[in-house]
């Protein structure tokens, strides 16, 4: 692969990473799981750099994916927005982010990083297994056509 890096995003990321978003997510529509991802501006991924932890991968210097990490002193630790542009798909960006988010929630003091994903998805949810996350339970969506599932993964 070339050079990777995956890191801490800053404000400065933000169009890239919503440009990324749009990529990553239309295959999610295509299938049938339309999210706000997917329309994602500029000015809302840097709402999100600025309230969450998120990190990008770059390749050469280019944003190519990004994922979200919320880690609330009170509550549990959730990962979302994890989304790598299409172009670079099964390169390992996602497993780079994910291992990334699983790290900073560690180190934060989370035993436990949860997550929603489509149920009927073709891939998710068994990239989600093979990295140790277990199905918890329906989160049914309200707003949607479709349903996810909340998967969660002990950290210690």
């Amino acid at each position: 692969m070339n050079d990777t890096e995956v890191r801490r995003a800053s404000v400065e990321d933000a169009a890239d990473l919503a440009a990324v978003y749009r990529s990553a997510y239309r295959e999610n529509r295509d299938l049938g799981f339309p999210a706000k991802a997917e329309s994602a501006t500029g000015e809302e991924v840097a709402g999100w750099i600025r309230e969450y932890r998120v990190f990008v991968a770059t390749v050469d210097g280019a944003v190519v994916g990004g994922v979200r990490l919320e880690t609330p002193d009170d509550g549990p630790a959730t990962v979302g927005r994890l989304g790598v542009h299409e172009d670079w798909k099964g390169a390992g960006i996602g497993t780079r982010l994910l291992d990334r988010a699983e790290g900073a929630a560690r180190e934060r003091g989370h035993d436990e990083l949860r997550l929603t994903t489509p149920e009927e998805h073709p891939y998710l949810p068994g990239f989600y297994q093979r990295r140790g996350y277990e199905e918890r339970g329906p989160y049914p969506l309200e707003y949607r056509d479709y349903d996810e599932m909340l998967m969660a993964k002990r950290l210690r």
